[in-house]
């Protein structure tokens, strides 16, 4: 038997929404309905409300990042592992009364099947990316939210998106020098 990835979460308000993976082979449908049952558990005896639709793949954390202007905008990746059903479900789910939206970015690259493979938000003007993971009218979309630094091939293959932003300190992998050093130069601290 394989062993399911880890249980994905998008926190927002008081609200806890669950991943509900597309694959049933990676994660089978009795696992999901236990792990459903258990993080209902746990995120309910601490203050939150469970929301989410079981019916809907949604890949949770992975496929989807804040960022934007005031970080308003939900970058939610669609495609390999989240339905773009789950940006309706999310907005009504997630509703807290603000205006915040769920930007829908279709990856078409299989190499890519997170958001957080090919995106990462480092503040509220300024993201890195690898263009050619998205769709032409995906990448035109995100440049209207935020301004985008591309990422080269190379070191997109590397995961150079898939980082860790904490202020103005990226911790991203190794050998990913030439973005790297364009950050240095914008004042971030890479590692």
């Amino acid at each position: 038997m394989k062993i399911p990835p880890n249980l994905r979460v998008c926190v927002f308000a008081e609200q806890a929404l669950n991943s509900t993976p597309k694959d049933e082979e990676l994660e089978p449908s009795w696992f999901r309905n236990l792990a459903w049952y258990f993080f209902e558990q746990w995120f309910s005896k601490h203050g939150y409300e469970c929301v989410g639709d079981l019916d809907i793949a949604f890949e949770g954390a992975g496929d989807a990042l804040w960022g934007g202007a005031g970080n308003r905008t939900l970058f939610t990746g669609v495609g390999p592992r989240t339905d773009v059903r789950a940006l309706r479900d999310l907005t009504e789910r997630l509703d807290d009364g603000s205006s915040w939206k769920a930007l829908g970015c279709r990856l078409v690259d299989p190499r890519f099947y997170h958001i957080d493979t090919a995106f990462c938000p480092l503040n509220e003007e300024l993201a890195i990316y690898y263009p050619y993971a998205f769709d032409h009218i995906t990448q035109h979309n995100m440049h209207n939210e935020t301004d985008l630094l591309a990422v080269s091939d190379k070191e997109a293959r590397n995961f150079a998106c898939n980082a860790v932003v904490v202020g103005r300190n990226v911790v991203m992998h190794h050998q990913n020098d030439e973005i790297a050093n364009k950050l240095e130069k914008l004042g971030f601290s890479v590692k």
